[in-house]
């Protein structure tokens, strides 16, 4: 799991720690991308994009066989949306997570091969589904009107942790 935090969070922020817990098991590490967190959404997202490639391509080195679930919550979605990956790095993403993604609504690049996003995955997913996109109702940085910061931090807590877990499991 590499998981990328939002806004002036630090190491894996509110949503990577549960998400970390969740996913848990032999064979899983977890890595949280250290960035400029601060509330600035241009050079800082960039950077953390560069941060991420980085790290990425040195596992890829180190690991061959390795495979990665990526995650973001908030800045941490944009920072992925702007990871610039080559075909062989974009092979080894397993899945990708983003839980309030600021970027929902606009035609983001997604650093994986053959991107297919499942808007909703509380509903369910299809197999062919590796990206799970999740946005609470009114969250205030995803949702079409978006009004409740509430929302956008209520991931932690009901139930997309779990379902998030279980998607990424589901695609090994």
């Amino acid at each position: 799991l590499v998981h990328v935090a939002g806004t002036t969070e630090i190491g894996l922020g509110i949503v990577g720690t549960p998400l970390a817990a969740a996913l848990a098991s032999s064979g899983i590490t977890t890595k949280s991308i250290t960035y400029d967190t601060s509330a600035e959404y241009v050079v800082t997202v960039a950077a953390g994009a560069a941060i991420t490639t980085g790290y990425l391509a040195a596992q890829a080195v180190a690991c061959p066989n390795q495979r990665f679930i990526l995650s973001g919550y908030s800045k941490g979605a944009l920072v992925l949306h702007s990871t610039t990956l080559t075909s062989s790095l974009k092979s080894k993403v397993a899945s990708i997570l983003v839980f309030g993604d600021p970027a929902r609504n606009i035609n983001s690049p997604w650093p994986i091969n053959n991107p297919s996003v499942d808007l909703a995955p509380k509903d369910g997913s299809s197999s062919s589904q590796n990206i799970a996109s999740f946005c609470n109702t009114g969250d205030l940085f995803c949702a079409i009107p978006g009004v409740s910061l509430p929302a956008h931090l209520a991931y932690p807590t009901d139930g997309s942790i779990a379902v998030a877990a279980a998607f990424a499991k589901a695609r090994p």
